[in-house]
C-alpha cells in the first residue's frame, strides 16, 4: 500500500474483551474486567467513539458504505457465561453492536479450554509447586531425549506485560511449548487434582449455552468462529489447521448462521500464511488478531485486523484514548 493510499484508508479501533466479572462459581477465580468498569468503559466508548458492527468494516473496505467518525468495534472472545449475564444486557440497553466468538468445544462439547484450565490451575495451586510439576515432567522427557529444563527456562522464564516470570513459564509450557504427549496429560492431571474431576460441570459454569448464543444472534449480535479447540494455528500442519477451522464453524451451524462470509478470531491471535489461504478458500470475510494497533480498513487487510486490549482503553467520562 502506498503512502497516499494509506492516508486515505479508513481506520477503526477494535477492542478485545475476555472475562467480565463478577463471574459465578469457579469462573470467579479468573482474571477479568469488573462489570462496573465495563459499564464505565462502555459509557466512555459511546461518548468518544461511534460503535459499529464488525461487518461494517468489510463493507467499508469494499468502498460500499463509509464508516462514521471514530468507529469502534467491540469483540468478546471465548464465550464466557458473563457475556450473556452481564455484557449483553448492557449492550442491548445502549443499542451497542458487538461480536462474540465462542469456541466450539466449550459451547457444544462441554470441554474446558486449555487456556482456562491453566488459569484455574494457577488460581487453585501454589505456583512454585506447579513449576515443580512442570519441571518434573520435563526431566522425564529429557531423560528420553527431549529438551532440557535449562533450555525451557532460558526461553520462557521471562516476565510479560501482565505476569511475573514463573507464571509466564507455566502458561507458555502448558499452552503450547511442551510436546503434546507431555503437555496434555500434565494439564489434565493438574486440573483434576487442583480444580475439579468434573470437567463438564466446570464448563457449564464457565461458558455460554447454545440457547444464549442463539438469542444473542437473534438480538442482532455478530457470532463468529474462534476455533474448534482454541488451538494455536501456526503450530499445526495444514490438514490439522483445516480441521480446527472447520470444527470452529460448528458454532455458526448452532445459531443458524451461514458458513460463508463469516468472521474468524484467531486463538491467541496466532495464524500463518496457510491459515489465510484456508480461510480464503472458505470465503471468510474478516479475521481478527491480537496485535495491539488501530486497524487499517482495506480489502487486503481484512483477514489480519489488529485489536487493542480492554486494559488499553480508559474508562470514565474525562479520559480520552490517543490512538
Amino acid at each position: 500500500m502506498t503512502e497516499q493510499a494509506a492516508a486515505s484508508t479508513p481506520t477503526a479501533t477494535i477492542v478485545m474483551y475476555h472475562v467480565v466479572r463478577p463471574a459465578r462459581g469457579v469462573a470467579a477465580t479468573l482474571k477479568g474486567l469488573d462489570a462496573g468498569a465495563f459499564r464505565d468503559q462502555l459509557s466512555y466508548i459511546r461518548a468518544h467513539y461511534t460503535p459499529v458492527r464488525l461487518f461494517d468494516l468489510v463493507e467499508a473496505a469494499n468502498r460500499s458504505v463509509p464508516l462514521p467518525p471514530r468507529p469502534v468495534v467491540l469483540t468478546f472472545d471465548d464465550g464466557y457465561a458473563g457475556h450473556w449475564d452481564l455484557v449483553c444486557p448492557l449492550l442491548l440497553e445502549t443499542q451497542t453492536p458487538a461480536a462474540f466468538f465462542p469456541v466450539a468445544a466449550s459451547l457444544l462439547d462441554g470441554r474446558v479450554l486449555d487456556v482456562n484450565k491453566i488459569q484455574l490451575i494457577l488460581a487453585a495451586g501454589d505456583v512454585g509447586a506447579i513449576v515443580s510439576a512442570v519441571d518434573t515432567a520435563i526431566d522425564r522427557e529429557s531423560a528420553c531425549g527431549g529438551e532440557s529444563r535449562q533450555r525451557y527456562h532460558a526461553r520462557f522464564w521471562q516476565p510479560s506485560r501482565w505476569d511475573p516470570p514463573e507464571v509466564v513459564y507455566v502458561k507458555r509450557l502448558l499452552q503450547h511449548a511442551l510436546p503434546e504427549h507431555v503437555r496434555r496429560p500434565l494439564v489434565d492431571d493438574l486440573f483434576g487434582r487442583l480444580v475439579s474431576a468434573d470437567e463438564r460441570a466446570v464448563a457449564a459454569e464457565l461458558y455460554l449455552t447454545r440457547d444464549h448464543v442463539r438469542d444473542m444472534h437473534a438480538a442482532g449480535m455478530t457470532i463468529g468462529a474462534h476455533g474448534d479447540r482454541h488451538l494455536r494455528l501456526s503450530a499445526l500442519a495444514r490438514e490439522q489447521q483445516a480441521a480446527e477451522i472447520d470444527g470452529a464453524l460448528r458454532v455458526l451451524d448452532a445459531v443458524g448462521a451461514p458458513r460463508r462470509h463469516f468472521a474468524y478470531c484467531y486463538a491467541s491471535g496466532d495464524y500463518n500464511a496457510e491459515t489465510i489461504e484456508l480461510l480464503r478458500a472458505r470465503e471468510c470475510s474478516v479475521g481478527l488478531t491480537t496485535r495491539p494497533e488501530v486497524a487499517q480498513i482495506a480489502a487486503d487487510r481484512l483477514l489480519t485486523l489488529p485489536r487493542i486490549d480492554t486494559n488499553d482503553l480508559p474508562s470514565g467520562p474525562h479520559r480520552r484514548l490517543r490512538l
